[in-house]
């Protein structure tokens, strides 16, 4: 069963599901609390951002979708310190999103390759780097 066959019985689901509808006609997406969404300057793109969550262990993120306002599918997202989100690690991103996604806060490597090791972040970060070398003799 796909869930656009579901039908829903509640009332007042029913109200918010045509309000839903309503807004989507006028390009205006659902409104959550500790979320904005904003189109991509020179792409069809949009992204939305989430705040983190100390329960789940999660940062502050944006989820990048192939068209304006939230539409489209959803491409990958990244976490603030430019790690993949929601199994997004080893994405590539475009430039264009990558610059800016910099210009929101996000830390994406240079590269635009979503979660690989920067040796610049992890000192920064006072993370330590161990490298072991087994020797064959």
């Amino acid at each position: 069963m796909k869930l656009f066959d579901i039908k829903v019985t509640n009332p007042k689901l029913q109200v918010a599901s045509q309000l839903d509808d309503k807004l989507a006609l006028l390009g205006i997406g659902p409104i959550a609390e500790g979320r904005r969404l904003q189109n991509i300057p020179k792409t069809q793109m949009s992204a939305r951002f989430d705040s983190g969550n100390t329960n789940t262990l999660t940062q502050d993120h944006a989820h990048i979708f192939a068209r304006s306002n939230g539409r489209g599918k959803e491409l990958y997202s990244v976490n603030k310190s430019g790690t993949g989100h929601d199994g997004s690690s080893g994405k590539v991103i475009s430039p264009k999103v990558a610059k800016f996604l910099r210009s929101q806060g996000f830390r994406i490597p240079e590269n635009c390759v979503l979660e690989n090791l920067d040796l610049n972040a992890a000192l920064e970060d006072s993370y330590l780097l161990i490298v072991y070398c087994e020797s064959k003799s």
